[in-house]
């Protein structure tokens, strides 16, 4: 059986590569794994937002793994403290991934260029492949395209 493994920063997660991960397991009959990333407690208080995020990603994260096994797809939740890239690298191997979903910064520049190096890294220190999903963009409205006749609706009549 497959197994799909959705790595997540929660300081940087849209969900995207969850939806992805959860729509690709229910066409394959797939196992789905979440891996929710957090960085390892400083000695120093956590800053306040650090929190409210961290419990806003589990909320929502919950409701897409209530979700997909209302959908019948095998789904399970993992939490971590450590170094994002040993944590998903460990993980793969110790569990036998055979599909790793990431997601695509949303912002670009710096991040996007940081994301390119991750991947050349990581992908050398597991064994399964890898997808990268990205943010695809919500058209609100359709525009008239001038380079296209309108057909007409009667029929000569």
């Amino acid at each position: 059986m497959e197994k799909i493994l959705v790595a997540m920063d929660p300081m940087r997660t849209n969900f995207y590569a969850c939806i992805h991960a959860l729509n690709l397991a229910k066409r394959i009959k797939a196992r789905v794994l979440f891996l929710l990333v957090f960085s390892p407690p400083a000695r120093e208080t956590k800053q306040p937002f650090e929190e409210e995020i961290a419990v806003s990603v589990k909320r929502r994260l919950e409701s897409f793994i209530e979700e997909g096994r209302s959908e019948g797809i095998a789904v399970d939740y993992y939490l971590v403290y450590g170094d994002y890239e040993n944590e998903i690298v460990s993980f793969v191997h110790e569990n036998r991934i055979t599909l790793l979903v990431v997601e695509f910064p949303a912002e670009r520049g710096h991040l996007s260029e940081n994301f390119r190096y991750f991947i050349d890294k990581i992908r050398h220190r597991i064994n399964c492949r890898i997808e990268v999903v990205n943010e695809k963009p919500v058209i609100s409205e359709r525009k008239e395209d001038s380079s296209v006749a309108p057909v007409p609706t009667d029929s000569g009549k």
